[in-house]
């Protein structure tokens, strides 16, 4: 009986110290839960948001976007990046492509009310750019959860495509972006988000898709106290466009129920076997 204690104590420690081990690496590392895509903001700022400042330059003419909060006078989002939006879709059975950059003086707009979504949209003619950020529950981190590019037909570079009722082309990143902990900013040499219609889309042609090209950009969300950026957090070496950063907890969380499954099998394959020992010994 007691070789029979020893083992089940001994086996339900083990699998107690590798569920703790896993949760840990799994709140330290990632989401315990794949969050919702939050909905982009309303095409306007909000009463009483805030207002824009005039985007400037600093010493490497790359131009500054800052949004600040009129209900406390300070920054809440600031971002800074010489960007450029690429609308790629088929003429004539040929590849075609128009570019747009960012211009410095574009309109700002935003919302920094809720402590934990924000949104700031980007707007020039022709185009608005809503970049959206939310945070992971707990508030450790801030990540974008969507990206909306909208783009008018009537433009000349794209009077070819064949638009159903002259509606806007619209373009969407809607997977998790450069989870980034909260209190920092993220900083990149070059990054290119791809973006695509919607799958409901039915006024899109096939074939029409865009990207949003960044570079030397850095960027931060949910800014309350300072108007300049905090310690940013570099992106990898050689990291040129984004991926699906939930595909990685996924994968996680599978290879930890698989070894709690395995350990529980193993502990009860354990237990009935010392059991059958005893069982035998005794007869």
């Amino acid at each position: 009986m007691a070789i029979q204690v020893a083992v089940v104590s001994g086996s339900v420690f083990v699998l107690i110290a590798v569920l703790l081990t896993l949760c840990s690496a799994i709140n330290l590392n990632q989401p315990t839960s794949k969050p919702k895509h939050i909905k982009l903001a309303p095409s306007t700022a909000s009463p009483g948001d805030g207002g824009a400042s005039t985007p400037k330059q600093d010493d490497s003419g790359v131009a500054i976007y800052r949004f600040i909060n009129s209900h406390t006078g300070t920054t809440c989002i600031l971002m800074k990046t010489d960007a450029v939006v690429e609308i790629k879709f088929k003429l004539n059975n040929l590849e075609e492509q128009a570019d747009s950059f960012i211009p410095e003086r574009a309109l700002l707009e935003s919302n920094c009310q809720n402590e934990d979504v924000a949104s700031l949209r980007i707007s020039w003619t022709g185009y608005s750019l809503v970049i959206s950020f939310a945070k992971y529950p707990g508030g450790e981190k801030w990540y974008i959860s969507n990206v909306e590019l909208t783009v008018s037909p009537d433009l000349p570079q794209l009077r070819g495509i064949p638009v159903k009722d002259k509606s806007a082309i619209r373009l969407y990143h809607r997977t998790i972006l450069i989870p980034t902990p909260v209190g920092k900013a993220f900083e990149c040499d070059e990054l290119d988000v791809d973006l695509e219609p919607a799958p409901d889309d039915k006024s899109t042609p096939p074939g029409v898709r865009g990207s949003l090209l960044l570079r030397l950009i850095k960027i931060q969300p949910f800014m309350y106290k300072g108007e300049d950026f905090s310690t940013a957090v570099h992106c990898r070496k050689g990291q040129s466009s984004f991926r699906d950063e939930t595909a990685s907890i996924a994968v996680g969380s599978t290879l930890a129920v698989a070894v709690i499954a395995i350990l529980i099998g193993y502990s009860a394959y354990k237990y009935f076997r010392v059991k059958n020992v005893q069982y035998n010994t005794m007869e």
